[in-house]
């Protein structure tokens, strides 16, 4: 918004340095004319509230420009005339009271230009000079740029809608892919459950209470097999439906398509505007007005399909009736048929192609119907082409966009299955590296301990300590395991294991919060579940000057567990901690236990 602003007044600096050049070169020789346009040109500033207050300057222009006329009619009667930048400054107005205006004000765009003129012209004009000129000015200073940035405002209208609906899809897709991983995790999980989970259990009760080590190794063995084929399972493949084709949109189909009956309502308008102004000027060639006038006006209705073709074979035409019926260099409807054709040439072509449609109504004008003010028809035929070529730009943005929310709409079902393929890889990979170490461990060490049972019983039960503790370490890879940042859930799940948990967490918690203290809690109490047996665990979780402050801590260990392990989890857990600006501690207390402190900003609940 910032930069906008800054645009605007440069554009209005810009629009008042013209004006005092412009003045300088017509009234050189008329000192005081000079200093009353140089004076007024500050009015001009006003452009600079075009967006934020856009009935501001239309009316400003329009009560400097009847002010400007009645004193220069009244102080310096007969002076030239010195008005173009100022016209290109109502046309501005107008184009952004449509553009940024709202309700009934987006009328004052025709109205105050009419004011304008009427004053100007009802003392320099007469008859159908005067008529044309109101004409003109209404239609092509007030009414034209009105609707132009009318049109422009409800493209971006709409673009913003359709950016809303992509947000709303892409949060859908969001959900389905979280649903779907959920629902895969939970149906996983439910299946085993009963045989890996328990069978872990059942292991390490075994193992702890001096249970048969060939009876422990067979059932390990056996759910390895079972462990093994969940794998196989989760990673089969899995037929993904094929996206759609991104295929590229072609914007210029729907505004062609809106654009012709357009094309027919405008020849039809040109056609009769020529017939009448022949009528009013008189013209000798009565029986070639209409042949002439339709030889301009009917190229137009293939304006839609073909536009610079059609633009080009009507500059034909205005060329012959300008030559052959009536001079239309000024008229109202060659000035009409200019300005739609170099509109037209903008916004139905693409950009190249548009070029050379602009080339064409300028050698148009300047070959064919001829211009006594090349520079003046030079910058109105720019401004036309300008304003088509928004509307163009416009309504390709805005069908890119609404293609591209159809793509997304159709890739939702390969996405939430593509979502459920990563899941189940990744509880494969989970199964194989975690359960199936720890079965491995267990089978293989049980049969040692079955081995030593009569040679070295001593030796077998420390084995068997060590079988307990591979068992643990692989219920607590399963019962800890989950994203869902579901903090009274991941408690549950850890006494269920038999681990005696106690737990203070703050009931004034938001779910962001809660989700901040997740994978701080959940790192602590795998490392206890896995290095800790037999001890208690007390778990705080509060908040602390719009923190999150975690307390982790359990009491010394009453068995044997899998070694002091590697620290590369907590290492893990304090990088992402402290990449969302928070911190983590941790070591032995004194009483022998293990203590895992960390303090996370809640701005940091994504990273976590």
């Amino acid at each position: 918004m910032r930069r906008a602003i800054n645009a605007d007044l440069v554009l209005a600096a810009g629009f008042v340095l013209a004006a005092v050049i412009e003045s300088v070169v017509r009234f050189h020789a008329t000192p005081g004319l000079l200093a009353f346009n140089v004076a007024g040109a500050s009015w001009l500033f006003s452009l600079a509230l075009r967006r934020r207050r856009p009935v501001v300057p239309i009316c400003v222009i329009t009560v400097a420009g009847v002010f400007g006329t009645v004193v220069v009619g009244l102080v310096w009667p007969g002076s030239p005339d010195g008005a173009g930048v100022w016209i290109f400054a109502l046309m501005l107005a107008a184009y952004s009271l449509g553009a940024h205006g709202s309700g009934r004000s987006v009328i004052l765009g025709a109205l105050l230009p009419l004011v304008v003129v009427m004053f100007a012209d009802v003392t320099t004009r007469t008859g159908w000079a005067r008529v044309s000129g109101i004409l003109f000015v209404t239609l092509f200073v007030g009414v034209l740029p009105t609707v132009i940035g009318r049109m422009v405002r409800i493209r971006a209208d709409r673009l913003r809608i359709l950016h809303d609906q992509r947000e709303r899809i892409l949060r859908a897709r969001q959900g389905e892919r979280e649903s779907a991983v959920l629902t895969e995790r939970l149906q996983t999980v439910e299946r085993l459950q009963p045989t890996l989970v328990d069978g872990l259990q059942s292991l390490a009760a075994a193992a702890e209470s001096g249970g048969d080590a060939g009876a422990i190794e067979t059932s390990a063995r056996e759910l390895l097999t079972r462990t093994r084929e969940e794998v196989v399972t989760l990673t089969a493949p899995v037929d993904e439906p094929a996206g759609p084709d991104v295929a590229d949109v072609d914007h210029l189909a729907v505004v062609r398509s809106a654009a012709q009956p357009w094309t027919v309502i405008g020849a039809g308008a040109l056609v009769a505007g020529l017939v009448a102004e022949s009528r009013v000027l008189d013209v000798g060639a009565d029986w070639a007005v209409v042949p002439a006038a339709l030889a301009v006006g009917a190229p137009l209705v293939l304006a839609w399909w073909r536009p610079v073709l059609a633009v080009t074979l009507a500059w034909v035409g205005a060329a012959i009736f300008s030559r052959g019926v009536a001079p239309l260099d000024g008229s109202l409807s060659e000035t009409g048929f200019a300005f739609a054709a170099a509109f037209a040439v903008s916004a139905l072509s693409t950009r190249t192609v548009a070029v050379v449609g602009l080339v064409v109504c300028w050698a148009g004008q300047l070959g064919g119907v001829g211009t006594d003010d090349p520079l003046g028809d030079g910058v109105f035929l720019l401004l036309a082409w300008l304003g088509g070529l928004a509307v163009n730009e416009a309504s390709r943005l805005v069908e890119q966009t609404r293609a591209n929310n159809e793509l997304m709409a159709q890739q939702e079902a390969a996405a939430a299955l593509r979502a459920v393929v990563e899941e189940r890889l990744r509880l494969a990979r989970e199964l194989h590296d975690a359960i199936g170490h720890s079965l491995t461990v267990v089978a293989l060490q049980a049969g040692a301990a079955r081995r030593l049972a009569d040679a070295d019983p001593g030796r077998a039960r420390e084995v068997m300590r060590t079988v307990a503790a591979a068992a643990r370490s692989g219920v607590a890879s399963l019962a800890l395991d989950g994203t869902d940042g579901d903090l009274g859930g991941l408690l549950d799940r850890v006494r269920a294991t038999g681990l005696g948990v106690e737990a203070q967490v703050d009931d004034g918690l938001s779910p962001d919060q809660r989700a901040a203290a997740f994978s701080v809690v959940q790192e602590a109490l795998t490392n206890v579940l896995r290095h800790a047996p037999g001890s208690r665990a007390h778990v705080l979780v509060r908040r602390v000057e719009g923190s999150v402050e975690v307390v982790v801590a359990n009491t010394a260990p009453t068995a044997a567990g899998s070694g002091p392990g590697t620290r590369r989890g907590l290492a893990g857990l304090e990088e992402r901690v402290a990449a969302g600006g928070g911190a983590v501690t941790w070591g032995p207390t004194g009483d022998g236990g293990f203590q895992v402190r960390a303090l996370v900003p809640v701005a940091s609940v994504v990273s976590a």
